[in-house]
């Protein structure tokens, strides 16, 4: 396993890629992917001049293979405030726990921080433990908890 990791900030020429990881995403987390949402989300982040520089990519150097992806966005809350939010964060497998996602992490902070934002949120699902263990790291504190109820009925 090569620890030659390199980000950088993606391009339209990564939209393959992009959509590849993300598929694996939320296929991980038991969801269907759906080609519209994600040409929808990507491509308006892509071009976007605020937010576009907030989708980065790990490249495994060695094989010229993107492992990772992170989107770090700014958004405005109601009353003003900026802040940044970590919005997808995807490593594959086998690069997990050697220090490609802290890379990742680090750049997408070091990105937030040079827009100005207050204060950087981000969500978590249930099973994404390893994920917290990250941003627990990096130390970001457990504010509130989200509950959710799912109104379509999958049968």
């Amino acid at each position: 396993m090569s620890s030659n990791i390199k980000v950088f900030v993606a391009n339209p020429e990564n939209i393959d890629d992009l959509r590849e990881l993300t598929k694996q995403l939320v296929e991980g987390l038991g969801q269907d992917f759906d080609p519209k949402r994600f040409d929808w989300g990507i491509r308006r982040r892509l071009y976007d001049p605020l937010q576009r520089h907030g989708i980065l990519i790990a490249i495994d150097e060695d094989s010229d293979e993107i492992v990772g992806m992170i989107i770090a966005e700014l958004r405005i809350d109601p009353f003003g405030s900026s802040e940044g939010y970590i919005k997808q964060f995807f490593l594959k497998e086998r690069y997990r726990k050697k220090g490609a996602g802290s890379l990742l992490l680090e750049k997408a902070l070091e990105h937030l921080k040079k827009i100005k934002v207050e204060k950087i949120r981000v969500n978590i699902k249930e099973r994404a433990i390893e994920a917290s263990k990250l941003y627990e790291k990096m130390n970001f504190k457990k504010v509130y908890e989200v509950l959710e109820l799912d109104l379509i009925d999958k049968d």
